[in-house]
């Protein structure tokens, strides 16, 4: 492709509107659940400056980490946390998507819709987890909802190793076959 040419993407969007929509995400996201100004502050510029000038370290995750501590460090209430999902969220959804694609570069506005589809569909399930953690007793100081967290993490972790231990002995079955089986073994 030379200079002259032009590639025809239809409806796009500037890569640079990215960073502007995390920071954006962030410093809404900070006020609405509470965060002191300073907060809200720090939170959008590590948005903005992780998707712009200093794409390596990872503004938009700086801000939902910020996020997540203005969350815990106040009062429990389910519109506060249904708003630091979404915010949280969108940022992962950002932060990664500012990784590949280019400040100086056009999005096709077809390209995000199977994005934001997932967007959607991944927010139907988080919000309703996160009413149900919401609605859950407190015992003792420690609320049932980091139990059944923990639970749920360890659940899945054992899953994941069990799966994994499973599928890699025959990941390769080809390669041994063409190669033979002793190619790759002990010497």
């Amino acid at each position: 492709m030379t200079r002259d040419e032009r590639l025809i993407i239809g409806a796009a969007m500037p890569g640079v509107l990215l960073p502007v929509a995390a920071a954006a995400i962030a410093g809404i996201g900070a006020t609405l659940i509470g965060m002191p100004a300073l907060w809200v502050a720090v939170a959008t510029a590590a948005a903005l400056l992780g998707g712009g000038a200093v794409r390596m370290i990872g503004g938009a995750w700086i801000a939902t980490a910020l996020l997540m501590i203005g969350l815990v460090a106040g009062d429990v209430s389910p519109w506060r946390t249904a708003t630091a999902i979404a915010a949280a969220h969108a940022l992962q959804v950002l932060g990664s998507l500012m990784l590949v694609i280019p400040l100086r570069s056009q999005v096709s506005v077809r390209a995000l819709a199977p994005i934001a589809v997932r967007f959607v569909l991944v927010q139907l399930v988080c919000q309703a987890v996160g009413l149900l953690a919401s609605l859950l007793p407190n015992r003792s100081g420690l609320p049932a909802a980091v139990i059944a967290g923990a639970a749920a993490a360890l659940v899945f972790a054992v899953l994941m190793l069990r799966m994994l231990r499973m599928r890699r002995p025959g990941a390769f079955p080809k390669a041994e076959r063409a190669l033979g089986p002793g190619v790759g073994g002990p010497s």
